[in-house]
């Protein structure tokens, strides 16, 4: 076989870098399943990297969302046991109120209900120790507070009506204790006694009689002396 001239070696190199890519296309025409194949290969290999990058901000924004609630359940618990300690029973009640306007989560609704219930037992425990005023200054504090109108209240070891019957019945010992305390005399121990009836039963007409009818009966008393 005759040997290519120089020239002709240089063309026939350069028809073959020239049809190349075609090459490459008719082989990709002669196969086409792996033509599909491979393209199938890149699209799913990018549909997953956006669901990745998609996956990781969204948990990040869950676990962020639990961290925050987790906070908010630990402050309010905090804050409220100290109002507790405090005696500032209705305060207590107020954050749990608010926060659970916002945060529904079990954990929150549980430490709710279990505040609900150590400050009936307090009252309770107030009322058979014979503290009419603080028993029923807790009565009260739950009562305004709303909890037994909560979605939960049916969890509850109490209602309105028990919490009613209990301030009805420390306001009505507190009464006839001022009226026996009056009737030896004690004008001002009386009204004593009577106004911290009145912080709990603000709307009680007898007490609020007795304190005004013994509040002009000892000025005029003083106004003789």
């Amino acid at each position: 076989m005759r040997a290519l001239s120089p020239l002709a070696l240089t063309m026939f190199c350069a028809c073959l870098i020239a049809f190349a890519p075609s090459c490459s296309f008719l082989r990709a025409l002669s196969n086409p399943a792996e033509t599909k194949k491979k393209a199938v290969h890149v699209t799913a290999g990018h549909a997953q990297k956006v669901v990745d990058d998609t996956a990781v901000p969204a948990q990040k924004a869950v676990d962020d969302t639990a961290a925050t609630d987790q906070k908010t359940i630990d402050d309010t618990a905090r804050q409220a046991q100290a109002e507790i300690a405090g005696g500032e029973y209705k305060r207590a009640l107020e954050l749990y109120s608010s926060a659970y306007e916002i945060n529904h989560t079990p954990e929150m609704r549980a430490n709710y209900i279990a505040t609900g219930e150590q400050l009936r037992k307090t009252a309770d425990q107030a009322y058979q120790r014979k503290d009419f005023a603080a028993a029923g200054t807790i009565y009260n504090a739950l009562i305004e507070s709303g909890i037994t109108k909560r979605d939960f209240a049916s969890s509850l070891s109490f209602d309105d009506d028990y919490l009613n019957g209990q301030v009805h019945a420390c306001s009505k010992t507190l009464l006839e204790a001022g009226l026996t305390t009056y009737r030896d005399g004690k004008l001002e121990d009386a009204i004593s006694i009577w106004k911290k009836a009145q912080l709990f039963d603000r709307d009680n007409k007898d007490i609020k009689s007795a304190i005004e009818t013994t509040t002009t009966q000892l000025q005029n008393l003083k106004r003789i002396k």
